[in-house]
């Protein structure tokens, strides 16, 4: 089975550029990334519709079909890498191989809090300051070592499961002093607890 999966990525990655066309790539602006895709990649895609908006949207050049590296990971996924896209580095987990769950973008230039208009606390001191920033987000750190800030916001859509658009900061041991003013990652997933739904949710998909 999971030889038939590789078997179906590969064959998408081969007949899918065929209906490459130019597009313009995705500025690092406020708006644009706060959508909840990266790339024209959305949460629930399927595997040819998503490798073909990465190479419309990085504007990839022919022969660039293919992703970077793929590699397998537990209960068949298989997560995919784009390295040097004008962006950054993109990462894409296909769960069961067959469907976009988690995508990851490391930026190459790193946008501030202030270009996202994200708030650097959630004091409301900050949010009465007179600047305007987006106060959709909830704020806290990646892990109780508090070495990175995590922005994050839940999405309803026309689907049973909801989608969760993050920010990650720079790293407090790693960026210096103002490693919580830039951002190094934004990543678009299923809602934690919403997994179950998003795979009746898909596997319904193919009846």
């Amino acid at each position: 089975m999971k030889n038939l999966i590789v078997l179906k990525i590969v064959l998408a990655l081969s007949v899918f550029g065929v209906f490459a066309q130019d597009t313009d790539s995705e500025p690092v602006s406020g708006i644009s990334q706060h959508e909840s895709s990266i790339y024209g990649v959305k949460i629930g895609m399927d595997v040819p519709t998503a490798l073909k908006s990465v190479f419309e949207k990085a504007q990839r050049k022919s022969g660039e079909e293919k992703p970077d590296a793929m590699r397998k990971e537990g209960d068949g996924d298989i997560r995919i890498l784009y390295k040097s896209l004008p962006l950054g580095d993109l990462q894409i987990v296909l769960d069961g191989g067959k469907y976009v769950r988690e995508i990851i973008l490391t930026y190459a230039e790193r946008p501030s809090i202030e270009d996202l208009r994200l708030p650097s606390s959630s004091d409301i001191g900050v949010a009465s300051s007179g600047t305007r920033y987006d106060d959709r987000y909830s704020i806290g750190f990646v892990d109780s070592k508090k070495q990175e800030k995590l922005w994050w916001r839940d999405i309803a859509s026309d689907s049973p499961y909801e989608v969760r658009l993050s920010f990650r900061s720079g790293n407090l041991l790693k960026d210096g002093q103002l490693w919580w003013q830039t951002i190094s990652q934004k990543a678009v997933t299923v809602k934690p607890k919403d997994e179950k739904k998003f795979r009746k949710s898909v596997s319904g998909s193919e009846n």
